[in-house]
């Protein structure tokens, strides 16, 4: 969409046609998105990453378009970018990255997207994702991907060009909520997607959005910080805030809903583990979440002894007995005899009902599972023990 910045009515009126004639229901997708705020590309996010994709036996693909020409001149640049993964102990990864329009319409570049089981999309200018890719076939490759059941993440610039509109898409002035640049990939639709959010004080920027297009949710994620989309809802993973911007209010003490009128600007906060409805545009209550759903029965091969191996310093005979009874997963705690259900969420991932405990089991190169990491309040990996 060309835009004459010297007309901002005349913008505003072709954006809101334009997002009107959107049908307003949501057009769920088989396959996830991690939407990061910034400064994400660490082990958390990684392992989340790593697990929507398949393990580290997976075919990624980075894409580093949002960043600068100078970052991107070298092989070594490219390792640089690559160094990360290749640390946390991904195998297959492929850089894709162009500046022109008629490679990325090409075949040689969309066949390596294709072939991808995960995608991730670096921080830098979102402008530059969309002078690129807008409107050509590497758009049209992630949502194919996507709607296989892949994962595409984004962190900064790549977790703002997921949305319909595309904030801070000027390419002089990144101050600017709607600049030459309008249009996101749509990934999400109906969306307005901010980061970098409380840490740069921007969480009263997005209001100016609201003004123009009350239509559009708006969401302000901040850095280390991200939403799981799967489907019609998502979760807040990370260590910070997630804003929201629908025009109501949400009392988490109260656990109540309140619509506020139109010339009310307010936003409220999301933390790990909340979860929201996309489609009807509400948060989650506890007693209305539904565990992920599995098409097979759970596989035995979760079913071991594990012990800590990294992380908190307890001890080195703490062991937790993983069994799997009646198509339920159970953990028992050495320590203290305590055992519970923990419920399957997503890609291998169980979370501890009532608390904000996550569990990430994680295959061997040859496919067998043979560790988990479990998240509450720090970082732990327990290692399954040999038992034959």
């Amino acid at each position: 969409m060309k835009i004459n910045k010297s007309k901002p009515l005349f913008l505003a009126f072709i954006l809101l046609v334009f997002f009107q004639s959107q049908a307003q229901q949501l057009n769920p997708k088989a396959g996830s998105l991690l939407i990061m705020g910034g400064d994400c590309t660490n082990d958390y996010f990684l392992t989340q990453f790593s697990g929507l994709a398949g393990g580290l036996e997976s075919k990624i693909v980075i894409i580093p378009t949002a960043m600068e020409d100078n970052l991107l001149d070298s092989e070594f640049d490219l390792n640089r970018i690559k160094k990360p993964f290749v640390d946390h102990g991904f195998k297959n990864i492929s850089i894709v990255h162009t500046r022109s329009r008629e490679i990325a319409n090409g075949d040689s570049l969309n066949a390596i997207l294709l072939e991808a089981d995960g995608v991730w999309m670096t921080g830098g200018r979102q402008w530059r994702l969309a002078k690129t890719y807008k409107d050509t076939q590497v758009v049209t490759s992630l949502k194919t991907i996507y709607n296989a059941g892949k994962i595409i993440a984004g962190t900064s610039a790549g977790a703002s060009i997921m949305g319909s509109l595309l904030v801070r898409g000027d390419s002089v002035d990144h101050t600017l909520m709607i600049g030459d640049y309008p249009d996101g990939f749509g990934l999400v639709e109906h969306i307005a997607i901010d980061q970098h959010h409380l840490a740069r004080n921007r969480q009263f920027d997005m209001f100016e959005i609201k003004r123009r297009f009350p239509e559009l949710l708006g969401i302000g994620i901040e850095e280390n910080t991200g939403v799981i989309v799967n489907q019609d809802h998502f979760k807040v993973v990370g260590a910070g805030y997630v804003s929201i911007y629908d025009g109501t209010r949400w009392s988490a003490e109260r656990d109540t809903i309140y619509k506020l009128s139109p010339d009310v600007e307010q936003f409220y906060l999301l933390t790990a583990n909340l979860e929201y409805d996309l489609q009807k545009r509400k948060v989650i209550f506890p007693e209305d979440r539904l565990e992920g759903s599995i098409n097979a029965p759970l596989p035995l091969t979760l079913e071991g002894t594990y012990q800590q191996a990294e992380g908190l310093e307890i001890g080195n005979d703490i062991q937790i007995k993983v069994t799997i009874e009646g198509g339920k997963c159970y953990f028992e705690q050495s320590w203290n005899g305590t055992s519970y259900e923990v419920k399957y969420d997503h890609a291998l991932t169980f979370f501890r009902p009532n608390t904000n405990a996550v569990f990430y089991f994680e295959k061997d190169k040859f496919g067998s599972i043979d560790r988990f990491n479990y998240y509450q309040h720090g970082s732990t990996t327990w290692r399954k023990l040999d038992e034959s």
